[in-house]
């Protein structure tokens, strides 16, 4: 009895991947498809076709006033501050940091150990 159990068990899991595997092979034919659909609909003027892709293009990148940013920071900061103001929201640290090097460098603020900086009296 324990045998006749291990076939049925056995020849179960080849249904089952034979369905995966008809599935699959559907799937890929509905995708193909829709992409076709889409492309059509673009030609005919119906805008731009939802491919369910982002291209680095399609997000616009919103302009930052960076002297805003600055004087909304305390007169002593650290980039955590940065990190953490509206404004910059989903800006690359590193692009952040290069911000902090330019304004060091245009002489609005002064480091003052290490993540550490102040704003420049008069600026």
């Amino acid at each position: 009895m324990a045998v006749d159990l291990k076939v049925s068990v056995r020849s179960e899991i080849n249904q089952l991947k034979k369905n995966i595997t008809q599935k699959t092979s559907e799937l890929t034919s509905l995708k193909n498809e829709l992409r076709r659909h889409e492309r059509v609909y673009k030609l005919l003027g119906g805008g731009r076709a939802r491919t369910g892709r982002t291209r680095a293009r399609d997000k616009r990148a919103v302009a930052v006033d960076w002297n805003s940013v600055l004087k909304g920071l305390p007169a002593t900061f650290t980039l955590d501050h940065i990190y953490r103001a509206s404004a910059v929201k989903g800006k690359p640290q590193g692009y952040l940091r290069h911000v902090v090097v330019k304004w060091a460098r245009q002489g609005k603020i002064k480091r003052t150990g290490w993540g550490r900086y102040r704003k420049v009296q008069g600026r």
